[in-house]
């Protein structure tokens, strides 16, 4: 059930109640407190977050959260929690994360541990998940005799045009979902160094199946950080700031004890291990809203405004944060960073493809055989991941299709399993790589219920800046659950009348929110429609 306070408020699901921890604390005075701020974002205080992604609502969810409700709690939805290789999932009152049999048997507790989720590296070297693989290192001392910082102590004792020269030519794509290459976003803040640029590590990772931001923030903590200091060193910043979602309170926590304990030891501050450069970071939490993953949205999350989308350009390079020169980047493609300079990039473009250099780290749901984190270079085949490294379903049966890169990503069917990861090889297939989680719809799975999930998915997360997504959205809904209901002609009809209209979101939307969901509904709405082709 939903709670008492609950409202809607274009097209969201939102709550009155007073605001939190939004914005850092030299903006405590910013309008966060207004009504139109407050209206924004969807999160609640005193319930029990159940998650309602795909992989969850796959494998229980909708069970778990009947228990809850059933028990007289209050049950907060969200779309994702980043525990997909155990759902379902939820949150419990003390924001403690319950997954799996526990969650199922929710309020009951289990004996013995839960399992540990699996790190695993099918790349000829690790870059990204080297240290998580063997367990966590989110304290300093482990992390500096795992290397931590290393990088940045030799970075800071050249200049930081070395290391804008050593990201570009790495080579290294964005690994958030855009593909834009890291060393020409910097180079165009760096440009701009007079004008105190900020730079930004973008921990809101929302799309539902991917969780290994989550579990470097939680376990490699110290690896974020240094990342995002050879940026800000790179582009003549001296702030940075770590956003995390408000779903993730380990990770949250996480980060703040390695800030805490980087600013203890003379990491960050006044002097950076010593230097003369100046740099710091600020933990800022987000409080319930997908969109803010999207860098202009989250600047204004943390300008204490509504998290909704801003017209480009101008581009954040030359005014973000507060009119200032921003650089967002976020957190797996930051961990690289470090490994580029330490190892050389030229050892980075040893790994992967010529357009695509690199590792990626894929998100396997619980519903693979071998689900958790697998570490594999740009060039390996989808099929070669369905088969090889998540094991096929978890039950064997055959596949209708894999959802990747969740709802902004692609619904990728069998016909296409031979495409390569690699972000040209895939544009030109018509599939979006996205976060890189992957989440198995097996034989038997209803594509309608799935189609209706992801578009309350868009209409909720909207945040309503532009019309096409806001009111589209709750339109291509309203169809969604029509065409689940119906056959023969009338849901022939229903179908050509839903991707018609997603057509024209597709097109007329202000971001990638509006732009990117419609491609993945419509090939879940072929599959409704028996009209599928591989």
């Amino acid at each position: 059930m939903l709670s008492s306070a609950a409202r809607r408020d274009n097209g969201k699901c939102v709550a009155a109640h007073p605001p939190g921890p939004v914005i850092i604390e030299a903006m405590s005075d910013a309008p966060a407190s207004s009504r139109a701020v407050r209206s924004f974002y969807a999160e609640t205080a005193g319930g029990i977050r159940v998650c309602h992604g795909l992989s969850c609502a796959l494998n229980g969810g909708r069970d778990v959260a009947g228990r809850v409700a059933a028990s007289g709690a209050t049950v907060e939805a969200v779309h994702c929690l980043g525990h997909c290789d155990r759902s379902p999932a939820l949150l419990d009152a003390t924001a403690h994360a319950v997954t799996g049999a526990a969650a199922l048997a929710w309020p009951a507790a289990l004996p013995g541990p839960e399992p540990v989720p699996t790190v695993r590296v099918a790349a000829r070297r690790p870059v990204v998940t080297g240290r998580i693989v063997l367990g966590s290192h989110a304290s300093l001392e482990v992390a500096r005799r795992a290397g931590v910082y290393g990088a940045l102590a030799a970075a800071v004792a050249g200049s930081a045009e070395a290391v804008l020269v050593a990201v570009e030519a790495s080579g290294e794509r964005g690994r958030g979902g855009a593909g834009f290459p890291t060393g020409r976003k910097w180079r165009a803040a760096a440009a701009h160094a007079r004008r105190q640029p900020v730079v930004i590590a973008n921990g809101d990772e929302g799309d539902p199946g991917s969780f290994v931001d989550r579990r470097l923030l939680e376990d490699d903590p110290h690896a974020v950080l240094e990342g995002l200091a050879l940026c800000g060193y790179a582009v003549g910043a001296a702030e940075g700031i770590v956003f995390v979602r408000s779903e993730y309170p380990a990770a949250r926590a996480a980060v703040t004890a390695a800030i805490a304990e980087a600013r203890e030891a003379g990491i960050l501050g006044p002097s950076v291990l010593g230097s003369r450069w100046a740099f710091d970071i600020t933990v800022v939490s987000g409080r319930g809203s997908y969109v803010c993953g999207e860098e202009t949205a989250l600047l204004n999350a943390v300008e204490g405004r509504r998290g909704e989308v801003r017209v480009r350009p101008p581009y954040p390079v030359e005014s973000g944060l507060h009119g200032r020169p921003t650089v967002v980047n976020n957190i797996e493609t930051l961990v690289n960073v470090p490994w580029i300079l330490r190892e050389g990039p030229d050892a980075f473009r040893a790994l992967g493809t010529a357009g695509s250099p690199g590792t990626k780290v894929l998100s396997l749901a619980r519903g693979w055989a071998l689900p958790g984190l697998v570490e594999v270079e740009f060039g390996v085949a989808l099929g070669d991941v369905v088969e090889a490294l998540a094991g096929g379903s978890r039950d064997g049966a055959p596949l209708q299709a894999i959802a990747l890169g969740g709802p902004m990503g692609s619904i990728v069917l069998p016909g296409h399993f031979s495409v390569r990861l690699d972000h040209d090889e895939l544009a030109a297939a018509g599939i979006r790589l996205g976060h890189g989680g992957l989440v198995p719809l097996p034989a038997g799975c209803d594509p309608a219920r799935v189609l209706v999930d992801w578009l309350a998915f868009m209409a909720s997360e909207s945040c309503g800046k532009c019309i096409p997504c806001r009111h589209g959205s709750v339109q291509a809904l309203a169809l969604a659950q029509r065409l689940a209901a119906s056959t023969g002609a009338a849901a022939r009809e229903g179908a050509a009348s839903l991707e018609r209209l997603l057509d024209l979101v597709e097109a007329t939307s202000l971001c990638g929110f509006g732009q990117g969901i419609p491609a993945p509904a419509r090939q879940l709405v072929r599959l409704v429609g028996g009209r599928s082709t591989a």
